[in-house]
């Protein structure tokens, strides 16, 4: 099952994911990448443990908009990032052509999320290359 998740916990129910100007205010392209539109709607989760309740009953989604700070909490984007890897360590599950994006306006919880979930998608395609 195919499927996107956007984490945010502060989430205007008035604008969309695919909304041109909310993406560029959040730093991102003006549209989704393509392939968005072929995994369905969006499951949106507001905090770690509800994405990984989606995550227990859906699989991990073909696509992730993070955000990083998920209020007034200790919990992350990033914990949810942490998350999905060590899920894919213990039992590999990340689909192939898993994407992300971050929409967060914390410049290093972005680049925290991007540095990892980048580092280890390199890795696990390095491991997947016959030598």
């Amino acid at each position: 099952m195919t499927w996107k998740l956007f984490i945010d916990d502060d989430r205007d129910p008035h604008v969309t994911v695919d909304d041109a100007a909310w993406r560029r205010n959040a730093g991102l392209p003006d549209l989704p990448p393509e392939a968005c539109s072929a995994l369905g709607e969006w499951v949106v989760a507001r905090t770690v443990a509800e994405a990984i309740d989606r995550i227990r009953e859906r699989g991990v989604p073909a696509f992730v908009s993070f955000d990083h700070d998920l209020g007034p909490g200790t919990e992350t984007g990033m914990d949810l990032a942490k998350a999905i890897v060590e899920m894919d360590l213990d039992d590999p599950c990340i689909p192939d052509g898993f994407a992300f994006e971050v929409h967060s306006a914390n410049p290093v919880g972005r680049r925290n999320i991007l540095h990892l979930l980048d580092n280890y998608l390199g890795f696990r395609a390095a491991e997947a290359r016959p030598r």
